[in-house]
């Protein structure tokens, strides 16, 4: 029986990274309006769900975080707390409960999970299936139903997994950028990537990279299934928003008609290595990243009145940062929630008025949706 493309797509994945080491863990947080907070033992019953049967993960480290106000745990500080927490999770990943004294009817599921086995959205998949096992008291996640539908080899993919670096860390607390963040109404794909055209020619990029998941599956919270498409600036120049999807489309499909025909363990790991060295060796990097409107998974479908998503927050790992540094990079990302589309975007250091520009609404890339 031929592997199917769902398959092929998280081995490419797998093989892209050689290990896992702390700049490849991604950080988020989803923020429920909640009747009451669930405790850990809830959360660990809930979990045993998410791991039967799961090719990926078969534990992770629980705990609790409490801070007075949402306020005193800003997206900036993320990465501090993975620096702080990776020694203990290296080897699965971290999944935290986090209350606030100023209101008991806040909760939030935050999660640092190595980028080479669950991507953003698929991460952010995982804390909605969680949450609606959590109000439910059943399966939410499905993980045995979702492979087999997709045809995934589960037995299979743990040939394909990067081992996890078990020495020290040394895991970085300061980001290399600066963010920017903001709400506004949503607006559709053309809009949204005319803005995006004029962000990267404001900051005179070469290359955007448009961060796609190609496989929105909603029978599986896992996996990675991240593309990086890239789109040239003589493109990025004469086309409009349609156009430049129209673009990202085309080159998502070559390469999907190239992954086809990828079928040793050997030829994955090879495409998987070229993958990450054309990443990494792009220049002057524009990256956009949008999830688009979720409210289709924002938990009114099963008990609303128990739990229901107000906010995510996310930021790419280091080693995708890394790729947006500099006066001609960076990277704007978003997601729509009902009504409301929450947008961030990483700021020059240098100067410094540019990050005192973004944080008024005076640089272009605060005002992304």
């Amino acid at each position: 029986m031929p592997v199917s493309i769902a398959d092929k797509i998280l081995r490419l994945s797998l093989t892209t990274f050689p290990f896992i080491d702390a700049s490849q863990f991604f950080p988020s947080l989803s923020t429920y309006k909640v009747d009451r907070a669930f405790d850990l033992t809830e959360f660990e019953e809930a979990m045993k769900h998410f791991f039967r049967g799961n090719p990926l993960f078969s534990k992770c480290h629980l705990v609790e975080l409490t801070f007075d106000t949402p306020e005193d745990f800003p997206l900036s500080s993320f990465q501090g707390l993975l620096a702080e927490k990776y020694e203990s999770y290296y080897d699965s990943f971290l999944l935290a409960s986090v209350t606030y004294r100023s209101d008991p009817h806040l909760q939030g599921i935050f999660t640092c999970i190595p980028f080479p086995l669950q991507d953003g959205y698929k991460v952010f998949r995982f804390h909605q299936a969680l949450m609606k096992t959590l109000k439910t008291r059943q399966d939410g996640f499905q993980i045995a139903q979702g492979l087999e539908e997709l045809g995934i080899r589960a037995d299979e993919l743990a040939d394909f997994l990067p081992p996890a670096q078990t020495s020290p860390s040394g895991a970085s607390k300061e980001l290399p950028v600066a963010f920017a963040e903001g709400a506004e109404p949503p607006v559709k794909i053309g809009p949204f990537l005319e803005r995006m055209r004029a962000d990267f020619l404001d900051r005179d990029s070469a290359n955007m990279f448009v961060l796609k998941n190609s496989l929105y599956s909603p029978k599986l919270p896992l996996g990675n299934t991240l593309r990086f498409l890239t789109v040239p600036r003589s493109v990025i120049e004469q086309s409009t928003g349609i156009q430049i999807r129209d673009y990202y489309r085309a080159e998502e499909q070559r390469e999907i008609d190239a992954l086809s025909r990828l079928e040793r363990r050997e030829d994955f790991i090879e495409a998987g290595q070229a993958r990450i060295g054309k990443m990494i060796a792009t220049p002057d990097v524009f990256a956009v990243n949008n999830y688009g409107n979720v409210s289709a998974h924002d938990g009114t479908d099963a008990h609303a009145d128990r739990g229901t998503l107000v906010k995510y927050e996310w930021h790419m790992p280091l080693i995708v940062l890394g790729l947006t540094v500099g006066e001609r990079s960076g990277l704007s990302w978003t997601i729509t929630i009902r009504d409301k589309a929450f947008n961030f975007a990483t700021v020059r250091n240098s100067p410094q008025g540019d990050i005192v520009d973004a944080a008024t609404g005076r640089n272009p890339a605060a005002s992304v949706v």
